[in-house]
Parts: C-alpha cells; structure tokens; sequence
C-alpha cells in the first residue's frame, strides 16, 4: 500500500520507495548541485596549482644550494671559478632530473597513444597497412 506522496520503483519492492515529484539525480542533476560540484573541482584544481608551486620553488632553491656547494667545492679543489661554477652547477642539478622526469612522462604517453592507436587501426580483415 501506498503511501500518499510516494511512488514505488520499476522493481516495485516497499524498500525502493522516493518522495513524489523527485527526479533520479543520474537522470536529471540539480542545477545547485552541478554549480557546487564545479566550484569544488575549480577550488580544488586551484590548490594544486598553488601545491604545485610550492615543489617547484622548493626544487628550485634544492638545486641553488646544491649548486653552491657543488661550486664551494670544485673552486677549493680544482681552482674553478666560484660564480660560473655555481650557476652551472645549479643549472644541471635542476635541469637534467626536469629533462629525465620530461622524457619519461613523454616516453609513457607516447607507449599509451601508440597502444589506442593499435587497437583503432586494425582493418577488419586482420592486416594493418
């Protein structure tokens, strides 16, 4: 028996019953609810940014006083010059792992292109030219 104001599922079991009038939220979203999911991802995606920065400024200034002490120490052993040594220095300890960390990440979006790409490109009688 019916409740006034509810409606039963298509199952028609007294467990699945809803209030009249509500549409399913896979079918129809509320509009307050769609606006409130994107400030959440805009608010979201903000933070890592600001987090993103931070490790950047952070491995900027590892590579600094790396590069400082890796010329601290060449100018006392070897006689280089301090400054050319630590601009250098600090340049290759902030660039090769950016240039490693750069080609890796290219290396694995190209194997998962080339990957979709096998799959689309096949003819249907099986030879792939």
């Amino acid at each position: 028996m019916r409740n006034r104001g509810e409606t039963v599922t298509k199952s028609g079991s007294a467990g699945g019953r809803r209030p009249a009038g509500k549409k399913h939220p896979i079918h129809e979203p509320d509009p307050a609810d769609v606006l409130a999911v994107r400030a959440a991802l805009k608010r979201a995606a903000r933070r890592l940014n600001i987090l993103e920065l931070i490790i950047l400024g952070a491995a900027v200034i590892a590579s600094t006083a790396g590069g400082w002490l890796v010329a601290l120490l060449a100018a006392r052993a070897f006689d280089f010059p301090f400054r050319t040594t630590w601009v250098a220095a600090s340049l290759a300890l902030f660039g090769i792992p950016a240039l490693v960390a750069f080609l890796m990440n290219r290396r694995r979006l190209g194997t998962r292109a080339k990957a979709a790409g096998d799959k689309t490109d096949q003819s249907p009688a099986g030879d792939t030219e």
